[in-house]
């Protein structure tokens, strides 16, 4: 399953292996039509031209757009996994593949459970998933609570988490890049 990775950071083969991530996420005139919308950067949060449009940086020079988040947005543009890729790989087996493999399979498009003695994931409805979260929420006194979260994640998502978990009645929210300090000190 595994993707060659390209060899360089930056110039043609770069743009090359850009153009072939965009063509997986449907084709370059969808990515940069994605890429010149009002957003923020996928990667890091930061804005993307503003009111503008992206493809911007924040003093308005164009063409701007990290490497970074332009992978960020075909990722997101690609398709939902296939209907039986839950049925046809075991954990077992996706355990031994690449987070890169993982991610060019496909989008999760709809939540996902495995259980204490599930050989592979099975698909849920949202509201089975919703239930199992509350339930579990309702079960779980705020001081015994603890929030984490990717440190690829972008800012307005750490945001929303925090507040959650405020609301929740817990200060207690972290993300990887933490951890990664306090350990290498």
């Amino acid at each position: 399953m595994s993707n060659k990775l390209p060899h360089t950071v930056g110039g043609w083969s770069a743009i090359r292996y850009s153009l072939k991530m965009a063509n997986r996420a449907g084709g370059l005139w969808p990515m940069l039509k994605a890429l010149a919308s009002r957003n923020n950067c996928k990667s890091c949060a930061l804005g993307m031209g503003g009111q503008k449009g992206g493809m911007r940086d924040e003093k308005g020079h164009f063409p701007a757009v990290c490497n970074k988040s332009f992978m960020a947005q075909a990722s997101d543009m690609q398709g939902a996994l296939p209907k039986d890729f839950f049925n046809q790989f075991d954990i077992a087996s996706l355990s031994k593949w690449t987070p890169r493999d993982l991610e060019l399979s496909g989008r999760l498009t709809q939540p996902v459970l495995c259980e204490s003695k599930d050989s592979h994931y099975r698909p849920i409805t949202w509201s089975e998933a919703m239930d199992r979260v509350v339930s579990k929420l309702q079960a779980t006194s705020a001081d015994r609570s603890f929030f984490y979260a990717s440190g690829r994640s972008s800012n307005e998502a750490g945001f929303l988490l925090q507040l959650f978990a405020r609301m929740y009645g817990t200060n207690n929210v972290n993300n990887c890049s933490y951890y990664r300090h306090i350990f290498t000190l």
